[in-house]
């Protein structure tokens, strides 16, 4: 599966980044594998789909051998650990938050850059600060 990658500047100090998203994501089910001052990196398994374990069982219970060739091939590839990784990289002012991530996490993320303060540049509109006073 392909990676997503979303990036945003915040006020905030790369540690304090760091803090927060081991905070956050330990809360959600994320699994934390390894953490420095400016990089943290957590395992996750996305979400089963009922369909799945539904034709996987029905394959066991009439087709001993497609339940077992659907579990091996579908089923254990689908649940296999996906990564995580924030990395926070020092700007004037703040920090440059960037989060490569699973499809299946995109709300969790998006969530997550929500709740950081925006950079200082970031809070000012772009048509208020060019227009002349």
């Amino acid at each position: 599966m392909a990676n997503l990658i979303k990036t945003r500047e915040t006020e905030l100090k790369c540690d304090e980044v760091i803090a927060r998203v081991v905070q956050f994501f330990s809360n959600e089910k994320w699994r934390c594998q390894s953490q420095s001052e400016k990089i943290a990196t957590f395992q996750g398994r996305p979400p089963m789909p009922w369909f799945l374990i539904l034709l996987t069982l029905i394959a066991f219970c009439f087709f001993v051998i497609p339940g077992i060739i659907m579990y091996f091939f579908v089923v254990r590839k689908v649940r296999r650990f996906q990564n995580l990784v924030v990395t926070t990289r020092a700007i004037p002012g703040g920090s440059d938050v960037d989060i490569n991530y699973p499809k299946h996490a995109k709300k969790l993320v998006n969530r997550f850059l929500g709740s950081l303060p925006p950079h200082r540049s970031e809070s000012v509109p772009f048509e208020a600060a060019t227009q002349p006073a």
